[in-house]
């Protein structure tokens, strides 16, 4: 029965990891400068494209007009969300534990926090 528990919540995890990835996609599509992520197909493969892609904005991200606290934020969302891929991809490899369902849990919630920040404009408005 734990198993059964477990396993349900990893898929819902799994499925959190990549709604968040839609969201920041979605998101970075609004920046000033807008900016382009491959498309994360959770049934491939080969995740090398769009997670390549996501890790690239880290570097682009430093150009955007916009103030330094908004682009913290954006890199803590993003590590935030590799930090829960991560984890999740050692459950699948590794197998069931409850701390790595806690871990990616806590990412996504610490990547949602920065998202509000955001969206509540609770960051610094200084332009960079």
């Amino acid at each position: 029965m734990a198993d059964h528990d477990h396993r349900e919540r990893y898929l819902a995890l799994a499925e959190a990891i990549v709604g968040a990835f839609e969201n920041i996609r979605s998101f970075l599509t609004q920046l000033p400068v807008p900016v382009a992520v491959p498309d994360l197909d959770p049934e491939a493969t080969d995740t090398t494209k769009a997670l390549y892609g996501l890790d690239r904005v880290r570097q682009l991200i430093k150009a955007e007009p916009i103030s330094e606290g908004h682009k913290h934020a954006i890199e803590s969302m993003i590590l935030d969300w590799f930090a829960a891929y991560e984890v999740g991809a050692l459950y699948r490899l590794v197998g069931p534990a409850p701390w790595r369902l806690d871990a990616i849990e806590h990412a996504l919630e610490r990547l949602m926090v920065s998202g509000d920040m955001i969206e509540n404009d609770q960051l610094g408005d200084d332009e960079s």
